[in-house]
């Protein structure tokens, strides 16, 4: 009863209650705080790509003023659509340490995907509502885990978009096309794939009232409307044409159909497939019983772009030319979408009770299951960091490990030896430095050792099959100063008299290269 007293006293259920602007700020900065508790209690988050990620800042950070930086590395920038952490972070990294700055940029992921849905459920609906806030059980997903960070970044920017967009629709022409028009740019800066997202919701807007118009002929309405919808698309299309030859390249590849329902799932990834399940299935089966008793109250100028967004999912292959888990990226966006554009009637207090119960329950027991998890991973981090440490500045480290340790695990390891450019000054031949993506390239040098050292061949020669490896190999290997073993589970590696152990370890282990030594096996 004191829920609802505080919001009115109404039988429509106090959870989709309308808030003040200020209360809802309160409540928005209270679950963010929670929401980033995992970040700040670890040393390193452990998602995958975050190392590698870290390593491309300090390169940035130091802008070329870092002589053992400069003999690996060079800053080659462009306008790639991929630069959102690449933009903010390094400035980050020259006022206060990179680890806090990275982490920051992680708060900001999250505050835009946050605040991004809840201001376009405001803008659709009219009011804020606890409703608004039912994002935050998802900020800790499958692609957060893996570490595509400035396609969350966009993310957040395109909801933020659509709710600019529909909020202007009576504001002058003028205004409407510059601001849509810098938020358009932004988003695709940020990320292409983000920016593809946008453009879909935005033709899922426009699309529903141009038919309408072009239905009783309205034609001159319906070319403004067009030309008002695609002026902010103009400059990054002429971005996306000037670029293509960059980012075109690289296979289209389907997974099996069954993996679309398997991706559902990925929402709610926490380490337990079984606690996942539960929660998707928890939250699903909520949401359909809503919809069901047509209670979800879904914004009609959200069904299409909702529509879109469903079958973009459905058509995406796992591979798009450079980019990967292309559909695994869109599972997000379609419970985003949901979330956003509806607005629970619940007519009971006891209703609203049930819902938001449940609601904080997932939102509890996920941040608990993730602060554990990461507290782990913190000890694991602990003993590789110390062992990285010991590699001398300006260092070669080469990264050995098998095929199949590409993916999210438990504590990642697979890029931690990135961190030794961030930390030594080193040279790591893994380090992300695609010219479609990166603002960051090897110097020819050492581009062509990276292309010469084959990790996960060299894994078979050294670790799977111990043999003497193929000459271009061993050339390449001993080169390096130091090789980081890394697998999902404790490595052994076979006894070689070219390389001694640096320090003990399961699954990360580092050893020094003796480069006079003829005896490899």
């Amino acid at each position: 009863m004191e829920l609802c007293r505080e919001f009115g006293g109404h039988l429509e259920a106090a959870l989709t209650g309308s808030l003040s602007t200020p209360r809802a700020a309160l409540i928005f900065v209270l679950a963010l705080a929670l929401s980033t508790l995992p970040i700040f209690s670890t040393v390193l988050p452990p998602i995958l790509d975050y190392p590698n990620h870290l390593a491309r800042m300090h390169i940035l950070a130091a802008n070329g003023e870092s002589a053992l930086l400069n003999q690996f590395y060079r800053i080659a920038w462009a306008p790639l659509p991929n630069l959102a952490m690449d933009v903010i972070v390094p400035p980050l990294g020259r006022l206060m340490p990179l680890e806090l700055a990275g982490k920051l940029f992680l708060v900001l992921i999250f505050a835009l995907t946050a605040g991004g849905a809840a201001t376009l459920n405001r803008v659709l609906h009219g009011r804020w509502t606890l409703w608004s806030f039912t994002v935050f059980i998802m900020l800790y997903n499958r692609i957060l885990m893996w570490g595509f960070l400035n396609y969350l970044f966009g993310l957040g920017l395109a909801l933020f978009a659509a709710a600019l967009w529909l909020a202007e629709q009576s504001a002058p022409m003028w205004r409407r096309i510059l601001l849509s028009s810098l938020f358009a740019l932004a988003i695709y800066f940020s990320h292409i794939a983000a920016f593809g997202v946008y453009v879909l919701i935005l033709v899922g807007i426009e699309a529903g009232p141009g038919f309408g118009l072009l239905w009783r002929r309205q034609w001159r309405p319906l070319l403004a409307r067009i030309s008002v919808a695609g002026a902010q698309l103009v400059v990054p299309a002429a971005f996306v044409l000037s670029g293509w030859g960059r980012s075109a390249g690289g296979p289209i590849e389907y997974g099996s159909p069954w993996r679309k329902i398997d991706i559902l799932f990925s929402v709610f990834d926490s380490y337990d497939r079984i606690f996942e399940l539960l929660c998707f299935v928890v939250f699903t089966v909520l949401l359909i019983i809503l919809a069901a008793r047509r209670r979800l109250n879904l914004a009609p100028a959200m069904r299409l772009p909702l529509a879109l967004v469903i079958a973009a999912y459905l058509a995406l292959p796992s591979q798009l030319m450079s980019g990967s888990g292309t559909d695994r990226r869109m599972a997000i966006v379609i419970f985003l979408v949901i979330l956003a554009a509806s607005r629970p009637q619940l007519r009971t207090v006891a209703g609203a009770r049930v819902v938001g119960a449940i609601f904080l329950l997932l939102f509890a027991a996920r941040l608990a299951v993730f602060e554990l998890r990461w507290l782990e991973a913190d000890n694991v981090y602990a003993r590789d960091l110390a062992a990285l440490d010991t590699v001398p500045p300006g260092a070669k480290l080469a990264v050995l490990w098998p095929g199949d340790a590409v993916q999210v695990g438990k504590d990642p390891e697979l890029h931690l030896p990135t961190l030794a450019i961030a930390r030594r000054d080193a040279f790591v031949p893994t380090l992300f430095a695609f010219p479609a993506q990166q603002p960051v390239a090897l110097t020819r040098p050492y581009a062509a050792l990276a292309d010469a050292t084959d990790g996960a061949q060299l894994w078979q020669d050294l670790v799977v099959h111990p043999q003497r490896p193929k000459p271009a190999l061993l050339d390449a290997i001993k080169t390096y100063d130091f090789i980081a073993f890394i697998d999902l589970k404790p490595v052994t590696v076979p006894a070689n008299p070219c390389l001694a152990p640096v320090a003990p370890g399961t699954t990360f282990q580092l050893m020094r290269v003796d480069h006079d030594c003829a005896d490899w096996r």
